[in-house]
């Protein structure tokens, strides 16, 4: 018979609770979030046995530990937990209700991606990062003539729009500041050069590189894309790809009210501002089926309401291409090429990680521990 466990994960300890079917009451144990805990807990697993536990920050990889102990792991949705919890928020309350729901078969599980796929994931995530840091840093050297009434175009770098003589009227502080915001855009566009260059290395020869077909979308939206839809046939209907997105229109119905209004914003926020933006792209640039699709939708119900609508047609479009493998109808055969060649460019031009490790941390020189106080 199988026992059923439910986890819940914090980052000094981890709760556990098994549900015990035959008195319907659950055993609770406790162990440190440490090799050595994990060690112990996956001794006592059998093949049979089942798990489940909330996705949080490391909790795939607590899910790949496990599938190697347990006949079953499965990773809950936070968000459909809230939905189904009695308002109590307690280590022994989730963990045993972890517990019942996965004895129950009740579990909203979520799909765990393959490891390249999480791998190109956390690449986007932290260049998402790194382009947010490059607007503060932009921002604070605009800020610093808008003080001084030289104020800048929106789109434009500083770097490109003033000279060395510019620099001559501003106070000292002023100064300073304005050079050091100067210094770390450089460093940062570097690092994001980088991380670009990596994505591009490792999706070289995966799916994602078909979407690129679409005009209007470069490297980074046909990989993000790519990634957070992930295995495209675990997707039945069109609807359930954008709900997953977060662009369905939210409903309100009950009795004879039925208010659709804007879209849910559930899912992933990285995948659903890239595609508006990508949408504004395609918008501009395509002379297929989704840039007619834009302008009738711009002339029904304007611009805004419109660059979403297009969003929404171009991730069922992106969806319908990973499944079927087909290229984009309306592809442009010389953008395309163009495109592949850039992508074969940026993924020569990675970063060798090897020798960056040796630069930061050299051989020749000896490391120090600190010492623990006592």
């Amino acid at each position: 018979m199988p026992r059923y466990f439910g986890l819940d994960l914090h980052k000094r300890y981890v709760h556990g609770c098994e549900w015990q079917v035959d008195v319907q009451k659950g055993r609770h144990f406790r162990f440190p979030n440490t090799d050595a805990g994990w060690a112990t807990f996956v001794e006592q697993l059998r093949a049979d046995d089942e798990i489940a536990l909330e996705v949080t920050g490391n909790a795939f990889n607590v899910h790949d530990l496990l599938s190697a102990y347990a006949g079953k792991v499965l990773l809950a949705n936070p968000l459909e937990l809230k939905r189904l919890g009695a308002g109590r928020h307690t280590d022994r309350v989730e963990a045993e209700r972890l517990a019942k729901m996965l004895a129950l078969g009740m579990v909203p599980a979520v799909w765990v991606p393959p490891r390249e796929v999480r791998d190109v994931r956390c690449l986007l995530q932290y260049r998402d990062r790194l382009v947010r840091n490059r607007r503060r840093y932009l921002t604070q050297a605009k800020s610093v003539f808008q003080r001084h009434g030289l104020p800048i175009p929106r789109k434009v770098d500083p770097r490109q729009w003033l000279d060395r003589e510019a620099l001559t009227p501003l106070p000292q502080a002023e100064r300073v500041i304005l050079l050091s915001a100067l210094r770390q855009l450089e460093a940062v566009d570097i690092e994001i050069q980088a991380i670009e260059a990596e994505i591009a290395r490792q999706v070289a020869d995966q799916p994602a590189v078909q979407l690129l077909t679409i005009t209007g979308v470069g490297l980074i939206t046909a990989v993000t894309i790519w990634a957070y839809l992930g295995d495209p046939s675990r997707f039945r209907t069109a609807k359930q790809v954008t709900r997953y997105a977060g662009l369905d229109a939210s409903v309100h119905q009950s009795g004879e009210q039925d208010h659709r209004g804007r879209i849910s914003r559930n899912g992933c926020k990285l995948l659903r501002t890239t595609l508006v933006e990508a949408a504004l792209a395609v918008a501009r640039h395509d002379q297929g089926p989704l840039g007619a699709f834009f302008h009738r939708k711009q002339r029904q119900i304007g611009h805004q309401k419109a660059v979403v609508a297009l969003a929404r047609k171009l991730l069922i479009v992106a969806w319908r291409m990973l499944l079927t493998g087909q290229p984009y109808r309306a592809a442009k055969p010389l953008l395309v090429q163009r495109k592949q060649r850039r992508l074969l460019n940026v993924a020569q031009a990675a970063v060798d990680w090897d020798a960056v490790t040796k630069a930061l941390w050299p051989e020749d020189i000896k490391t120090h521990r600190r010492r623990k106080v006592a």
